[in-house]
């Protein structure tokens, strides 16, 4: 039976921790899906600008590839890697990175504004973002600043009448001309100067997507340079190429002649969704490239619910286990009631056929004038045997609640008769009994099957009487809702072992001295059967040489008796 009971917890946890698998994987694949889709719109539409932007009026290479720097760093920083480079026809490469902007913009417009760059590391600490009180002492080219200091005059936030002063040192630049440097000053002359902080990663986390990047255009330059190709569609700015075909061939070529302005990949796995811009001029080759991880994505800004959810699902299989081992108690236990009330049932009738035999076996060998005792004692066997089977008749009809009908049963007449009944055994154990109310002359009338109660209130006060020592007390005591019956006699106290037992068919406190007394253990199991029939309270309490058994029931209050005789007497 248990391995029985652990196949089928194991069944039902399988089952709850599948579908709670599939909910979840399902939930993160729309969440997923949704957060893809964005990223996707995000970075293409980085793409097309920059795509705009390098037809229009951004001559030279350097300066394209960094205006799509700053497009990133605009609009494209969310989550997302990027890594931008440039492959310049000498060979030497210009990557993305933080870098600042210089530009100066003429007093008299006669000319369009210009720019010069120098990369940045963590050491410079501003904010992202666009100033003008800072100076400038270092050298120049057509595209980068280098080998000088940056100072900035930043505004105190508390004290906007001070400012702090930060210092960068501005190192060297290998892809600088330095035969036609000049100082910055020289480049500035009478113009104002405006600089711009760009930053390609805001968080740790995208600082580690942008390293991704990098390492993804890495292998996909790769697989470009072994002919793959991918399939084409085009929009109104840009061809774009989506998904990896193993032909080879015009990929290369097709860049080369301008054909291709950009393409994207999209790769679905298990973890990460990357889209790849590629764009080319007539001598150099630009690549842009996007990371992003929906599903980690999905997990980071749900965190809470999966962790709610995974504490709801720890919470259903603890519930599973503990029921089914429950389950498996109660099974046990009543799989050890049922041998016990076997064997009850077995001693009980065992004893009487004996004797009944015994007599029946010998009645041609007893005295005439013997006879007579023996048939009293035949049919005492009988009378026991009897009793136990109507006991257990008695026990088979208290199944469901259909079988109890209510009415109003006044319980201290009841209680007085079965007490008048019981004075012939009561008056021969010479016990003090006493009968007490705390309403005196009061009426006690409760919901009941009268039947049922009866049988109870006579249960209990046997019991008391069969085990008293010297006295026996029953109670009838009331409040504004509810009745209760008590009994309460002396002698041997139950232990709390026992307390929890004594309800369940056949058991027997002391069997020597309950089969002395003529005990069959089934008059607590049907009591109690009664009882939670009646949905009344009931309990048991032993200590200090006194015993008592209680039980409360709904009391019928007056307004409700004359409401009820009314409708009685209108029928």
């Amino acid at each position: 039976m248990k391995k029985d009971y652990i196949r089928l917890t194991a069944i039902i946890t399988s089952l709850i921790l599948l579908a709670f698998v599939i909910i979840e994987g399902l939930y993160t694949y729309v969440t997923a899906t949704k957060i893809m889709n964005e990223k996707m719109a995000l970075a293409k539409n980085h793409t097309l600008m920059a795509s705009m932007a390098r037809s229009g009026d951004i001559d030279n290479i350097i300066g394209r590839v960094y205006h799509d720097f700053k497009l990133h760093s605009w609009y494209g920083n969310d989550e997302i890697g990027f890594y931008g480079m440039i492959k310049l026809d000498d060979g030497k490469v210009v990557e993305s990175g933080d870098f600042v902007g210089v530009m100066y913009v003429p007093e008299d417009d006669s000319k369009q504004n210009d720019y010069r760059y120098f990369h940045v590391s963590s050491d410079l600490k501003i904010e992202r973002g666009i100033f003008d009180n800072f100076d400038i002492d270092a050298m120049c080219d057509d595209n980068f600043i280098f080998n000088g200091k940056f100072t900035y005059h930043k505004q105190d936030p508390k004290n906007f009448s001070k400012y702090n002063t930060v210092e960068y040192t501005i190192g060297g630049n290998e892809l600088v001309s330095v035969e036609n440097a000049v100082p910055v000053s020289e480049w500035q002359g009478d113009n104002n100067l405006y600089a711009e902080y760009y930053k390609m990663a805001q968080t740790k986390y995208e600082a580690k997507l942008d390293k991704q990047a990098k390492k993804q255009l890495a292998e996909v330059r790769s697989k470009i340079d072994k002919g793959y190709v991918f399939k084409i569609y085009q929009d109104a700015y840009t061809f774009y190429y989506v998904g990896e075909v193993s032909d080879e061939g015009s990929m290369q070529k097709k860049i080369d002649s301008g054909q291709i302005v950009s393409y994207i990949q999209y790769k679905l796995g298990t973890s990460y969704y990357i889209t790849h811009s590629c764009i080319n001029s007539s001598t150099d080759n630009a690549f842009l490239c996007y990371v992003f991880h929906p599903i980690g994505l999905a997990f980071r800004s749900h965190i809470f619910l999966y962790i709610m959810s995974l504490i709801a699902f720890i919470i259903i299989e603890a519930f599973v286990i503990v029921m089914m081992r429950k389950m498996y108690g109660n099974q046990m236990s009543y799989e050890l009631m049922r041998q016990d009330l076997t064997r009850s049932i077995a001693h009980d009738l065992k004893t009487p056929l004996a004797v009944t035999k015994a007599y029946t076996e010998n009645w041609e060998y007893i005295d005439e004038e013997d006879r007579h005792e023996y048939a009293e004692k035949l049919n005492a066997e009988v009378d026991n045997m009897v009793s136990v089977i109507n006991n257990m008749l008695n026990m088979s009809k208290l199944d469901s609640e259909k079988d109890i009908k209510l009415e109003e049963v006044e319980l201290y007449s009841m209680t007085s008769e079965i007490y008048e009944r019981m004075k012939p055994i009561i008056n021969e154990r010479g016990l003090n009994v006493k009968l007490v109310t705390d309403v005196l002359g009061g009426k006690y009338v409760a919901y009941a099957d009268p039947k049922m109660i009866k049988i109870a209130i006579g249960n209990f006060i046997t019991n008391a009487v069969k085990y008293a020592e010297s006295r026996v007390a029953i109670k009838l005591l009331s409040n504004e809702k509810k009745i209760k019956f008590m009994v309460t006699n002396d002698g041997k106290c139950i232990s709390k072992k026992d307390i929890k037992r004594i309800w369940e068919p056949f058991y027997k406190v002391d069997k020597a001295r309950t089969d002395r007394m003529g005990s069959s253990g089934m008059g607590l199991a049907i009591n109690s059967s009664i009882l939670r029939l009646h949905k009344a309270k009931y309990k048991c309490i032993s200590s200090n040489n006194e015993t008592s058994f209680w039980f409360e029931l709904k009391k019928v209050k007056y307004n409700e008796r004359k409401i009820q005789n009314t409708v009685s007497r209108g029928r």
